[in-house]
């Protein structure tokens, strides 16, 4: 597959999440801008490294396995791509063997890990984009259906409301990412799920 994107496009960041201190049975945040602005991961969940970056892809998510993510030999694998994917121009027939590809890495490298993939979300901003992200959610959806190491967490109830119309609050001024209030009601899903791992 070709890549769309300068894969060290982020080098700095993932310096400094290279640098941090590996933690027993972790929970390993490994996603784009999504996680890298939630900023207290760390303090809200007991053994958990965010391993955000910038506005990445799962392209880079897969090519830095080895270096960035593997290393820290998570437990637990919570996982937030594709709001980037369509932007760089890749499929979704793409994105989906990107996000499963890294998926088996993980997999292969502790079979017992369990990863939380969380719906990506529509947005205002790229609202152009929104059946692409409904098409991948999905097959996500339906991935952990059909899989025990996979759970799913929904966002789009948190995007829009029942008419279909985006709820303004749940996004930050730039209309692109979540604001607080959502990233609170993430947090208490993704406990929730914790709780049953």
């Amino acid at each position: 597959m070709e890549h769309k994107v300068d894969l060290n496009r982020f080098a700095l960041e993932l310096e400094l999440i290279k640098k941090k201190k590996k933690k027993d049975n972790c929970i390993l945040f490994y996603g784009s801008s999504t996680f890298a602005l939630w900023m207290d991961i760390e303090d809200i969940f007991p053994n958990a490294i965010n391993a955000g970056f910038g506005g990445s892809t799962s392209d880079e998510a897969l090519y830095h396995y080895e270096m960035v993510a593997k290393p820290f030999n998570a437990s637990v694998l919570v996982w937030y791509f594709g709001d980037n994917e369509p932007v760089c121009g890749y499929s979704v027939l793409e994105t989906k063997n990107l996000f499963l590809s890294t998926w088996k890495k993980f997999l292969n490298d502790n079979k017992n890990i369990k990863i939380i993939t969380i719906a990506t979300k529509t947005c205002p901003a790229r609202d152009e984009y929104s059946m692409f992200v409904k098409e991948l959610n999905a097959w996500q959806k339906q991935m952990a259906k059909d899989n025990d190491y996979l759970t799913y967490i929904e966002t789009n109830d948190l995007c829009k409301d029942s008419e279909n119309n985006y709820k303004l609050e749940a996004f930050r001024d730039d209309k692109l990412h979540f604001s607080g209030k959502s990233y609170a009601i993430i947090k208490e899903r993704i406990e929730k799920e914790l709780k049953n791992i």
